[in-house]
């Protein structure tokens, strides 16, 4: 444990100078690195050159579980990504933003540092206007957060965080906030630069003894300074009665797929084009029961007037069903029921097994799958959500009877590769493959909204009588 520079500003403490500021995801922000691509590789800002310099060895893409992340080995001080340079040129997109003292800035990143040792063991994020040597340098210790030599906050810092350094116009002062909570506020110099470098993005080991190894989910920056959205807020919270679209299983829901052997469809989704499902409703459990005969492709997708026209790339939303697994009984691979929503652009792809809970990063038979949860399907109807944050590819998040099992997850980038090139925009449910699925399950209901990424709403608490 490394020792305390001085006493730690707790969030409780801050004050609520910075609650003017406008409110803002960092999904939309202009500036958005999501770390499926080499920053240092992409043009946001159509100047004609790459964003960002100073990729080597010490950078590398993460493949299989860690796709969607650049992990930093910054064990050798001195190796960062850097943003600095006039327009036109390598490492132009943090100077094309145009953020000065009067504008101020916003600067977000998803992080997990892996390593840190020594006394300037840190993985730092830093940024300065065009017109002023005040900087903002936010140090990521393995315990703690630090600035200019100050103890923001103790924290695990092994876990991925979002951390947010904002800047108000007009002033020299930023504030710090750690997945979206206000952490420390009025701080001035994160650190001062005696030369005439100005207009600096940075992020990794700048050099002068400081080492870290850490990896990145994204990194996103706007002009302006803007509060992260408030994890606490109730609009960002819904049940999924009040979603506008609603299938709830029954009998004479004329609406889905037809039931019994017959491969017919309903007015707004359509059975699978592969094997015949059986289908039957259970009046007993309210539930539509499908059995796809040992490895039977069977699944159920919408129509096109039921998703495609009303979901874009750009789109949040939130789908949720209640599902019972029965039985996996296929090759040993337990991903009964797949659930899948797609769009043009990043597809969301959930497999649910009789004990396991999988995120698809492929759609292929040799795909990569991230275990989100190993607990028991079998027992009961569960409720799963998927939650898209819309205009990003790190957006997708996942509940299981209402606690978050997997957030900031990347889109099922093969799924169009493996369609032939197909963009299709669905909703699908069932069993997709003829050789690495199979079993049956039951499904109560199928809900969603466009209207935004929503966590479940806490359940309502009841009335307490005391009787004496």
């Amino acid at each position: 444990m490394k020792t305390m520079l001085v006493p730690i500003l707790a969030a409780t403490a801050v004050s609520t100078a910075f609650a003017d500021l406008e409110r803002k995801d960092s999904s939309q922000f202009d500036y958005k690195y999501e770390m499926l691509a080499r920053p240092d590789q992409q043009d946001l800002d159509g100047g004609g050159a790459n964003d960002f310099t100073g990729w080597s060895t010490a950078f590398t893409l993460g493949t299989g579980a860690d796709l969607g992340t650049i992990k930093i080995d910054a064990s050798s001080n001195g190796k960062y990504l850097i943003s600095n340079q006039a327009v036109g040129t390598a490492g132009d997109g943090w100077r094309s933003m145009g953020a000065s003292s009067s504008t101020g800035f916003t600067v977000e990143a998803r992080v997990k540092v892996t390593e840190c040792t020594g006394a300037n063991g840190a993985i730092c994020i830093e940024a300065g206007p065009s017109d002023s040597k005040v900087y903002a340098r936010l140090n990521l210790f393995d315990d703690k957060i630090g600035w200019n030599g100050v103890v923001l906050t103790n924290m695990d810092t092994s876990a991925f965080h979002t951390y947010r350094i904002t800047r108000k116009g007009g002033t020299a002062v930023h504030s710090v906030w750690v997945d979206g909570i206000l952490v420390a506020e009025n701080l001035g110099t994160g650190f001062t630069y005696n030369n005439s470098v100005l207009y600096r993005m940075l992020l990794g080991s700048p050099g002068s003894g400081w080492t870290g190894k850490a990896q990145v989910a994204y990194l996103r920056f706007a002009e302006g300074a803007y509060a992260p959205l408030d994890p606490n807020d109730k609009s960002r919270r819904r049940n999924s009665n009040e979603f506008e679209v609603k299938y709830d299983m029954g009998a004479d829901d004329a609406r889905f797929a037809a039931s019994g052997n017959a491969k017919t469809s309903g007015t707004e989704w359509t059975a699978s084009v592969g094997n015949v499902p059986n289908v039957s409703f259970n009046s007993d459990t309210g539930c539509l029961s499908m059995n796809p005969n040992g490895k039977n492709t069977a699944y159920w997708a919408t129509r096109d007037g039921v998703w495609k026209n009303i979901v874009t790339p750009d789109t949040a939303y939130t789908v949720e069903f209640g599902a019972k697994i029965n039985s996996c009984n296929v090759d040993g691979i337990d991903r009964t029921l797949n659930f899948m929503t797609g769009t043009t652009g990043p597809v969301g792809s959930l497999y649910v097994g009789t004990n396991t809970v999988q995120w698809c990063l492929s759609t292929s038979g040799d795909g990569t799958y991230v275990t989100l949860d190993t607990s028991d399907n079998t027992d009961a109807v569960h409720v799963f959500r998927v939650a898209y944050s819309g205009g990003a590819r790190h957006g997708f998040t996942v509940w299981r009877d209402d606690v978050k099992i997997g957030e900031n997850l990347v889109d099922c980038t093969n799924f169009y590769a493996y369609q032939g090139g197909s963009a299709l925009a669905i909703v699908r449910f069932g069993v997709v493959s003829t050789s690495t699925h199979g079993g049956s399950f039951d499904v109560d209901y199928i809900r969603w909204t466009t209207e935004g990424a929503f966590a479940p709403a806490p359940p309502k608490q009841g009335l307490a009588i005391l009787i004496r």
